[in-house]
């Protein structure tokens, strides 16, 4: 039996159909065209699509057919021919003809078969396919991945199941076919066999090489490579590069993914002038909505024997942050762990750029333990501190800190109490230090400090007073502290009274004034409208003088002088110093804001300071403030378009009329990969003399726009367009020492399915000592990347930088939907 042509199913369910079938076999029977009088089907919205449909749902799925005929034994065997469409849950097959064997539920399909499952599509001239399992094979098949945008051809494909895939004899890249017969990607990769986990997200072949224009450039027996940017386990791409230091340097990451949370990546390095080196690092987060969220990481170097020193080198960093009870005593209660330790003092210079991070002279290891419930928090902390000293250099060396073994505070902090606002605070602090170096070079300007226990504590009310003239905040606060000294203090003529004393104690009281009103008026500028405002401030500190220059600096140091500072009580940062002040700050801000969003298109700033008295109260070292006008601050921001940005801060003398302090910086970024970042930098002594300048200048910019080259409206994350060239660069110049400080300079090329970066790089370590690296990296788009972390330098190094090829969003199947 067979249906005429004319009679087309269309996305009936395989029942209707059936049923149909039946009642023809037992009596004459009409069917109805769809062109005829039936009822239109029509499709309805529906909010509850699924990005993935599980096994057991797709299996109970209605399947929908279409075709120009129809045969076959009901509850058997059904064939299809003429245009057939088969469709159930996420899978679509067309072919030009399908046998359907119901008892086995399997499809044979023939002639122009594709199949569409989540947006992955294959085409061939024949498939056989248990459509319930998605088990069976496709013979001389191509086939196009959605995640990665990659396709190829194979000489055969088995489905295991819907999520299992191998393809043998099988290549594979992402570059888009070009018009003509001669055309060949840039680069393939080829494998004899292709599994493809898309659970998992991860392909491995095997018997694979990987050709860029048509030469092996990639031989590998197995590697396992990833559909999409999540991540897995296996080998990473190594790295390759050359410094002036190390000598050529390859690296060979190996990932493993242990759990979705926590993973953990070895990379060995080998340098032709220094050895091997073995690194690890092990990274773990709780989820934020987990009872109580946690996360850290630790790395370790290893490097047995260090060929340029020839010793042993070393390093470990640890750091965790989070909760252990979320509610203790009505609290949380966090813990904060961080490490840091390396083996001998020269390593900050050695290791300089691992990771583009660096490695600072301090390093500090504490840990802490804190607990709060948004009015009393306390907190138990413990800090060591690890000092890298130059060894060559006698004159330059850091004064170690001291460390906090232990360090408790406790504070309470109260709003609105009967319209005051107050707090409390108590610190414990045990200061330990070796410094025998500096006590044995100690200045009575800056002698060797004792090791010490200090008690502290703090008491601040005051009175906000808010309404729609302004404000006006009165407060009033004590501070006092007690010392008592291990073998008492040093005997200098300099603290002639204090000589040998073991203990020593102090409070200080403070009252300051803020006052403030804000004006708007609507205003026109460049043709647009303004909301501007004018935010005049007046503050007023006095605090009497209690002498406490004779006392050890455990943890003080002066403030900058800046927008955020100039408006505080005390000059000092820390608890060892509370300055004498007896002084009124004035200043404005005036803010220009679009009416309609809120958004802040200009913003300038003035401060200066009457000092009514000399602050008498100093830091070892420091000079004391002398009475009269300080320096003038102002500062001004521009963001009056989305292309422009401008910055600047100056500190003016009008005594000396020196600037002692400018910075004007400024962006320009017309679209996407087109930014322009620059800023100047100066200081100058007390006499108008320049102490340091600098210019610092960095760009990422398409340098087909020199020659009129039109952009492509690819979308956000995929370039401007393929055959494009970029120029990625950040210079930092010294005009007083007449040379570049720090550079990295680079090209990008950006040919659709690859992209190349080469780039010098320049980064100054200390005086006289830079380190150099050529970096060079060939990247193969939805694949991987092979060479050196240029990359990864570009990011760290240049502001508001865009990588190419990078899509913010995983592609949908609705996206390939047919």
């Amino acid at each position: 039996m067979s249906l005429p042509a004319s009679a087309r199913f269309s996305r009936l369910p395989v029942a209707w159909v059936l049923g149909l079938l039946v009642g023809c076999m037992s009596e004459p029977c009409t069917v109805m065209a769809q062109e005829g009088n039936a009822p239109v089907l029509r499709l309805r919205p529906s909010h509850t699509l699924q990005e993935a449909i599980p096994d057991e749902v797709r299996k109970l799925s209605p399947t929908y057919i279409q075709s120009d005929r129809l045969s076959g034994q009901t509850d058997v065997r059904t064939e299809l021919e003429g245009h057939v469409v088969i469709r159930r849950g996420n899978l679509l097959l067309k072919a030009d003809k399908v046998d359907y064997d119901q008892v086995e539920d399997l499809a044979k399909a023939r002639g122009n078969v594709t199949i569409n499952t989540s947006g992955n599509v294959y085409q061939g001239p024949a498939l056989d396919l248990h459509l319930d399992a998605f088990e069976g094979f496709f013979s001389q098949p191509t086939y196009q991945l959605l995640k990665n945008k990659a396709y190829g051809k194979a000489e055969r494909i088995d489905f295991v199941d819907s999520a299992h895939t191998v393809m043998h004899k099988a290549d594979f890249t992402t570059c888009q076919r070009k018009p003509g017969p001669s055309w060949l990607p840039d680069w393939l990769f080829k494998a004899d066999k292709i599994t493809l986990d898309t659970d998992r997200n991860v392909g491995v072949a095997e018997g694979a090489s990987l050709y860029f224009k048509e030469v092996p450039i990639l031989p590998v027996p197995s590697i396992d490579f990833p559909l999409n940017e999540e991540r897995k386990s296996g080998f990473l791409p190594p790295t390759l590069g050359v410094d002036n230091i190390g000598g050529l340097e390859y690296t060979q990451p190996y990932y493993v993914n242990l759990a979705p949370n926590r993973d953990l990546t070895f990379f060995p390095t080998y340098w032709s002038q220094r050895g091997l080196r073995v690194g690890t690092e092990f990274r773990y987060l709780e989820s934020q909505s987990a009872a109580a969220p946690f996360g850290g990481e630790a790395r370790v170097d290893y490097m047995e024997k260090d060929m340029l020193r020839g010793e042993r080198r070393w390093g470990l960093m640890f750091k965790h942050t989070g909760l252990i009870d979320p509610s203790l005593a009505g609290g949380t209660l966090g813990l904060n762990l961080n490490f840091n330790r390396v083996s001998d003092d020269n390593y900050w210079k050695d290791f300089s750029m691992v990771n583009n991070s660096g490695v600072q002279r301090l390093l500090s290891s504490d840990a802490g333990l804190n607990w709060t419930d948004g009015i009393f928090s306390t907190s138990l902390r413990a800090q060591k501190w690890q000092t890298l000293q130059d060894l060559a250099d006698t004159t330059n060396r850091i004064t170690p800190p001291f460390d906090r073994v232990p360090q408790f505070i406790a504070r309470m902090q109260r709003s609105n109490v009967a319209g005051f606002d107050f707090s409390i605070q108590g610190d414990l602090t045990r200061f330990e230090s070796n410094r025998d170096y500096e006590c044995a070079n100690s200045s009575p300007s800056n002698y060797c400090a004792p090791n010490a226990n200090r008690s502290v504590a703090s008491l601040q009310v005051s009175r906000p007073m808010v309404n729609a003239l302004g404000y006006l905040t009165p407060k009033v606060q004590v501070n006092s502290r007690s010392y008592q000294f291990d073998g008492g203090l040093p005997n200098s003529p300099l603290y002639d009274g204090h000589m040998g004393q073991t203990s020593a104690s102090v409070s200080v009281p403070t009252f300051s004034l803020d006052a403030g009103t804000t004006l708007e008026r609507d205003h026109r500028l460049f043709g647009r409208a303004w909301r501007q405002t004018l935010e005049p401030r007046a503050f007023y500190v006095y605090t009497p003088y209690r002498d406490q220059n004779y006392l050890p600096n455990y943890d003080s140091g002066s403030n900058s002088f800046n927008f955020a500072s100039v408006f505080t009580e005390n000059a000092f940062g820390g608890s060892d110093r509370i300055s004498d002040s007896k002084l009124l700050t004035l200043g404005a801000v005036s803010r220009f804001l679009d009416p309609d969003t809120g958004a802040e298109g200009a913003r300038f700033g003035l401060a200066q300071r009457l000092r009514m008295q000399e602050q008498r109260v100093v830091i070892p070292g420091d000079a004391s403030a002398k009475a009269g006008i300080s320096d003038i601050l102002g500062g001004a921001t521009l963001n009056l378009s989305r292309s422009w940005a401008l910055d600047s801060t100056i500190q003016y003398n009008p005594k000396t009329d020196n600037f002692m302090r400018r910075m004007v910086g400024g962006r320009y970024s017309p679209g996407s990969y087109r930014v322009i970042n620059a800023a100047y930098r100066s200081q100058n002594n007390d006499d108008g003399s320049p102490s340091s300048r600098q210019v610092d200048i960095g760009w990422q910019w398409p340098l087909h726009d020199l020659w009129g080259g039109q952009d492509e409206a690819l979308g956000e994350g995929r370039g401007l367009g393929e055959g494009r060239w970029y120029s990625v660069a950040r210079m930092n110049f010294s005009p007083l020492d007449n040379k570049v400080v720090e550079s990295i300079i680079g090209f990008e090329y950006d040919a659709g399915c690859w992209v190349s970066r080469v780039v010098a790089e320049r980064l100054q370590v200390t005086d006289g000592l830079a380190r150099q690296r050529l970096l060079f990296q060939l990247e193969f788009v939805g694949f991987s990347r092979l060479g050196t972390n240029a990359l990864g330098s570009l990011r760290s190094n240049v502001p508001r930088y865009q990588p190419l090829r990078q899509n913010s969003m995983m592609p949908s199947r609705f996206g390939n939907y047919d």
